[in-house]
């Protein structure tokens, strides 16, 4: 037999993509044969805006969009988002050095721990959080230190809870508002205490914001960590358009930040991929700045709301604990006291009934008592879902 070809550490070392695994669980299941009905994975159901693919058919057409594109992002990409910025949070960029395109949420978040850790370094992350957090750090040569969300806190992370020691330590800090997987919101105080918090211990701040225009009630309404004074200087924000347009495949998106931390993302960036296809990044930038977003952002709450209420209804009737989701696509729900941990309820649930949720304890060790319903998934299928949730419990 051929022997194995030695594989780094950083690939055995790191355990499969959880949202792979489930999809590999629910294609087996139904290779047997059985009706599946996946409320796991945030990819939303509904298509990409129709103004959103004119103008991205438009963009192709130019010759000028098939050349390579800049390493940061076109001067009209950051212009358009700068924009946007200020219309939406207040909050004035520089677009020639405060913003910079990205291949998509993921890009950032996988690539900004290089910026910031050498090996040994540790980095900070919340836990439960989005499984990439702890993966990027680890591809970087970090250490993973998890700081838990706190239920009664609204899922905020108790930051003087964190020993100086162990702050003292760290170089970055993923935070996540609104949040995956528990759907909470974050305030100006928490950012403000949280900038306090990264100032004092020499912290940078890797701030997710993909899921900033997915909110239900207007005074929920997500605010970006850049509003605070000083924050420009101490932090990074990633932003994403698979979320604000259903945009999931197109993989676009973008940071801000400071001008020094953006030009170092810039130098690493630069060496390891050659930007985000032209006309993609005008098609998108465009978009956000578009007479009919608005009202696409308005039908889209609409329909999310109608499935909220869905949800909710059955989780009530059925006797679930979990908290209302004020933004984002998800439901963070307690598991049943019968149950020992959050994957054994979940494969029972697939096994017997054919309905994929996600498993808390894939976001981290605080979300084992927990699992994930998502909303990305038509509402006759969501209906039947918790419909098989219901006998389920029985």
């Amino acid at each position: 037999m051929e022997e194995m070809m030695k594989l780094s550490r950083r690939v055995t070392d790191t355990p499969p993509y959880l949202f792979h695994l489930i999809d590999e669980k629910r294609k087996a299941a139904q290779a047997r044969g059985m009706d599946v009905i996946s409320l796991a994975i945030g990819d939303p159901d509904l298509p990409t805006p129709g103004f959103v693919l004119d103008l991205m058919n438009e963009e192709m057409r130019d010759p000028r969009n098939h050349q390579y594109p800049s390493y940061k992002g076109e001067p009209d990409f950051c212009e358009n988002v700068a924009k946007w910025f200020e219309r939406r949070f207040g909050t004035a960029l520089d677009p020639s050095c405060e913003i910079m395109a990205t291949i998509g949420g993921k890009d950032a978040v996988s690539h900004l721990p290089f910026v910031f850790l050498d090996p040994g370094d540790s980095g900070l992350v919340t836990d439960p959080g989005y499984p990439v957090y702890e993966a990027a750090i680890g591809f970087a040569g970090g250490s993973v230190v998890r700081v838990p969300l706190i239920e009664d806190k609204g899922f905020l992370p108790d930051l003087d809870a964190i020993p100086p020691q162990v702050a003292d330590k760290a170089n970055i800090f993923f935070v996540n508002y609104p949040n995956n997987p528990t759907a909470a919101v974050a305030d100006d105080a928490f950012f403000e205490k949280l900038i306090a918090f990264a100032k004092k211990h020499d912290i940078v701040v890797l701030a997710d914001n993909a899921y900033s225009e997915v909110y239900f009630e207007p005074e929920d309404r997500p605010i970006s960590i850049m509003n605070i004074k000083g924050a420009k200087e101490r932090s990074i924000e990633m932003h994403s358009f698979s979320k604000t347009f259903n945009m999931t495949g197109w993989r676009v998106g973008f940071v801000v930040g400071g001008k020094d931390l953006i030009q170092a993302f810039l130098t690493l960036k630069s060496n390891f991929d050659s930007g985000v296809f032209m006309a993609i990044q005008r098609a998108a930038s465009r978009a956000l700045n578009h007479p009919e977003a608005e009202e696409f952002n308005r039908r889209r709450t609409e329909i999310f709301r109608v499935r909220r209420e869905i949800i909710a209804s059955a989780l009530d009737r059925i006797g679930f604990k979990y908290q209302m989701p004020r933004a984002s696509y998800y439901f963070w729900v307690h598991i049943p006291k019968t149950y020992r941990s959050s994957v054994e309820f979940c494969a029972d649930l697939l096994e017997k009934q054919g309905l994929v949720v996600t498993p808390g304890v894939g976001y981290g060790p605080s979300g084992e008592n927990f699992f994930r319903i998502s909303m990305t998934s038509p509402n006759n299928k969501i209906n039947d879902g918790m419909k098989r949730l219901e006998e389920f419990m029985k």
